[in-house]
């Protein structure tokens, strides 16, 4: 995959962000871009400025939490563009807040957007990819938080250390078809994903609607673009690395859970308890 020039690259979540970013990175590159999103004006907007470029697009409204409209996209790219050289598994919510204090419907909701998603975009493409033959690869979107614990995000967590176990036993069956599976493990990057956020756990200082402004406002200080991690992210896509960590806390905390969980576990339990007393 070191040459994109007229591949045909699926991307979820391609209004915003990470998603965006890769749809432009790979629109650079040459590619074809096969783009879904649940925000039917942003990707109108992605799709004329793409093509405005002279990139070839097809875009589709899909909620990736249905099945049904994860195939219906399928067959839609195949019928267009014949095939898919590389998917991106890229849609996702980051949903906080204490076990205690996290609905079950919620558990419900970032479980079927954040795991079943990514299921479902492997269910349907990737055996097709097999057929088309001629190899291709696909990038599945987890988090530095699917490497070590991320505080006050259990069920965040959860679903992205779900989406990187996945990953990295399914790119062990997939390479015997040649076909490259990599996780992208970004940090803390500015995204929508802060501001659509929600926290069901207050502080000593703040409702959960202020401590998530808070962490948005943390994030926007921090200022790490989604640009950088799409550039790396397309990097690991040529070189079909299986785990692409973006970010100096992801390397960080990555570094410290493999040394030692117990130290990880006190880290994020501190980080816990400053944020309860001061955000």
């Amino acid at each position: 995959m070191k040459d994109l020039n007229g591949k045909v690259v699926a991307i979820t979540g391609a209004a915003s962000g990470i998603g965006l970013e890769l749809a432009r990175g790979f629109a650079k590159k040459g590619a074809k871009l096969a783009l879904a999103d649940i925000n039917e004006k942003g990707l109108l907007a992605v799709k004329n400025e793409l093509e405005s470029s002279g990139s070839k697009v097809y875009a589709q409204t899909v909620d990736v939490t249905k099945k049904e409209q994860i195939k219906e996209f399928c067959d839609n790219v195949y019928n267009k563009m014949g095939r898919v050289d590389v998917l991106c598994n890229n849609a996702g919510v980051g949903w906080g807040g204490k076990v205690e204090d996290f609905p079950l419907d919620a558990w419900d909701k970032i479980i079927d957007i954040n795991i079943k998603s990514v299921i479902y975009g492997c269910h349907y493409f990737y055996p097709r990819m097999i057929k088309q033959g001629g190899g291709g690869h696909i990038l599945n979107t987890s988090s530095g938080a699917g490497l070590a614990p991320n505080p006050l995000s259990s069920a965040y967590c959860c679903t992205k250390f779900a989406v990187q176990g996945f990953t990295e036993t399914f790119r062990a069956e997939a390479a015997l078809n040649g076909i490259g599976v990599t996780s992208l493990n970004p940090g803390v990057v500015k995204t929508n994903i802060t501001v659509t956020g929600v926290s069901y756990t207050r502080t000593a200082k703040s409702t959960p609607e202020e401590f998530t402004k808070k962490v948005d406002a943390l994030y926007i200080k921090r200022n790490y673009t989604p640009d950088r991690v799409a550039k790396k992210a397309i990097k690991a896509v040529q070189k079909n690395k299986a785990v692409c960590r973006v970010c100096p806390e992801t390397y960080l905390s990555d570094w410290i859970h493999r040394i030692s969980r117990g130290l990880s576990i006190f880290q994020a339990k501190k980080t816990v308890e400053y944020f309860m007393a001061n955000l």
